[in-house]
């Protein structure tokens, strides 16, 4: 046991080392995450995904059958959660949702929210965000979110951040510039009205720096598993704000 925390105070340590010097995102990875939401959203038919048959029983899974999937120095983290919860409906998540004010006592790793503007069912809003993995980074996302009703009661909410800015003692960095434990961070939820209750699927695609060479083997499995229990709590908090 004493082998094994040494070993991961020296993996910590080898990591910090590797990514503490500033990365920048390529044009090249950003054009290629642009093509793979793009191609993502192309083929969104606004359906459940996942079969929830419990109630209050969160499901979460990789998109595809392998996830990250590599792009230049990067990887793209493509995963769905979802939820049945009784006795909810779809205009009161809608609410919910909108509250953009309560974010920090509602989702677990908000640490502000703010709405910049608002134009009928468009919004943008600035989040800052704590993330906590094999190590914690603060990040500001400057998101555009839409609000689309659909038929049968169903609807759609798109958030798409832009470029993505690290946040080091207070300040924020240049965007795209950092460690690169998050480039960029869209969701794709669908509210879907159920007998009883409420279908909630969240499908979050998202963009990091790769791990440094050599730490892969270990390290790799860890830094995937970020993005896949963030989005586990944030299902979780939702639930809860809906029960």
């Amino acid at each position: 046991m004493a082998l094994l925390k040494i070993l991961g105070l020296l993996v910590l340590a080898g990591v910090a080392s590797a990514w503490g010097v500033t990365a920048h995102l390529s044009e090249q990875t950003s054009h290629a995450f642009d093509s793979y939401v793009q191609a993502a959203e192309d083929a969104m038919r606004w359906q459940p995904t996942l079969a929830a048959r419990k109630y209050d029983e969160i499901q979460v899974a990789p998109w595809a059958r392998a996830t990250p999937t590599p792009v230049g120095d990067s990887l793209i983290h493509d995963w769905v959660a979802a939820v049945l919860i009784p006795g909810a409906n779809a205009e009161q998540a809608v609410k919910m949702f909108q509250r953009y004010e309560d974010y920090p006592s509602l989702f677990p790793g908000v640490i502000d929210s703010r709405v910049l503007s608002r134009q009928g069912n468009k919004w943008r809003v600035r989040l800052r965000l704590r993330r906590k993995g094999v190590l914690t980074v603060v990040v500001d996302t400057d998101n555009q979110i839409e609000y689309r009703p659909l038929q049968d009661g169903r609807w759609a909410i798109v958030s798409r951040s832009g470029p993505i800015s690290e946040v080091e003692n207070g300040n924020p960095l240049p965007p795209d510039t950092g460690n690169g434990f998050l480039w960029r961070l869209n969701a794709y939820w669908l509210l879907a009205p159920r007998p009883g209750g409420l279908y909630l699927e969240c499908r979050a695609i998202s963009l990091s720096r790769d791990v440094p060479e050599g730490l892969g083997w270990l390290i790799k499995p860890m830094i995937s598993g970020v993005p896949r229990d963030s989005l586990r709590q944030t299902m979780e908090a939702a639930h809860r704000a809906l029960r």
